[in-house]
């Protein structure tokens, strides 16, 4: 009798053992913890700063596997520029973490300097702040203002690399500016084929239009400048206008492109010697002693004053003078005019040279006149009795 109660102690014991066994591995073993933290209830979906409304938040969640992190988030947060970065303040409320469950480190009342580094944040179970659950890396920038364009051509220019017929780079001469508009010039060399060049440009603008047909209204031009390499025929009637636009802010500049030589005057006979002149008598004027032509690529315009110069006998008074015979709207290219000279009544008998010396500019750039070079014609006038 004895031996059976042994027996059934020590079977009770030992079932005994088998369940508390169980029931302490059941508690040593975290996945089966009924107190362990999901870690998707502890992300961030927002970032309040104290007294700053972001211009704008990206959060990028930390990696999760098997409830365990496994790389950190990142919260990229952009400010005003009024702004200062050295001295931020998170301001975490219940309505982005959980703050019955969570808290974050460092915390509300840390003033941060975010000016030259970033800060981690760490979510952190708010019974023991010892056990990291979450971090964040928090960047925190300036909003970057974009700025105007200022409508502007900031190069224009022929490389001899795409132009064949250039021995030389043709960079801008000359810019001249009237409120919107701008004017630039490139001469090239005499015999260049106007009708194939090749420019090479840059700009400085929020749209960049173009047009060959100066009867368009500005504002009215809306063919893109190419952006591949292409040719263009810039000879004579046509124009060429680049229309720089910031549609968005009502802006627009344009610019006229002038290509032309530097010498677009061809005179036919350079030495000329006038009949003679029998004094005393009035003054004579001989018409049609040579021609001009004009072998540039623009109208050109006689200007008023020809001066004078290696006068024989040597005279402040100018014995022989000169003039251009063409239409007041401008000579075009390939057209020609006549030369005709006058010489002074009541010369004393001999021999007179002088060298006329003839300035025109551009027809409708009545400000500009050394754009172009002067050419010069020799004249000899033999006075007898």
């Amino acid at each position: 009798m004895i031996r059976k109660i042994i027996t059934t102690t020590l079977i009770l014991t030992a079932i005994e053992t088998v369940f508390m066994g169980c029931s302490e591995d059941k508690s040593t073993n975290p996945k089966s913890n009924q107190n362990e933290v999901n870690l998707d209830d502890a992300k961030l979906y927002d970032f309040s700063l104290l007294s700053i409304a972001p211009v704008s938040i990206n959060i990028t969640q930390p990696t999760i596997i098997d409830n365990e992190e496994t790389a950190y988030g990142e919260i990229d947060i952009v400010v005003p520029n009024t702004v200062s970065l050295n001295g931020i303040t998170s301001s975490i409320t219940t309505a982005e973490l959980n703050l019955s469950k969570f808290d974050i480190l460092p915390g509300n009342s840390t003033t941060l300097n975010y000016q030259t580094q970033s800060h981690v944040h760490t979510i952190v179970n708010v019974l023991d702040k010892s056990k990291e659950l979450l971090h964040y890396t928090v960047n925190i920038e300036h909003e970057v203002i974009p700025t105007q364009s200022t409508l502007t051509l900031t190069d224009f220019k022929f490389e001899a690399s795409k132009n064949s017929q250039l021995h030389d780079d043709i960079t801008i001469e000359r810019r001249t500016d009237n409120l919107n508009r701008q004017d630039i010039y490139l001469f090239v060399p005499k015999g260049t084929n106007f009708s194939d060049l090749t420019p090479t440009a840059t700009f400085d603008a929020e749209e960049v239009l173009y047009t060959q047909d100066s009867s368009i209204p500005i504002v009215d031009v809306n063919t893109p400048y190419p952006t591949a390499e292409t040719s263009f025929d810039f000879a004579y009637p046509k124009s060429f206008i680049i229309v720089l636009r910031d549609g968005a802010n009502n802006r627009i500049r344009w610019v006229n492109v002038f290509v032309d030589v530097k010498t677009p005057f061809k005179i036919e006979d350079m030495d000329i010697t006038t009949p003679d002149v029998i004094t005393p008598g009035s003054s004579v004027y001989f018409t049609g002693m040579t021609t001009c032509k004009n072998t540039g690529n623009h109208k050109l315009r006689f200007q008023s004053t020809t001066t004078y110069e290696d006068k024989v006998p040597s005279s402040a008074a100018n014995f022989i003078t000169a003039d251009m015979n063409f239409a007041t709207d401008g000579l075009a290219p390939n057209e020609s005019a006549d030369i005709n000279v006058q010489v002074n009544g009541n010369l004393p008998v001999g021999q007179y040279k002088s060298t006329a010396v003839f300035h025109t500019k551009f027809v409708d750039q009545d400000n500009i006149d050394d754009l172009v070079n002067p050419i010069k014609m020799n004249i000899t006038a033999n006075v007898k009795n």
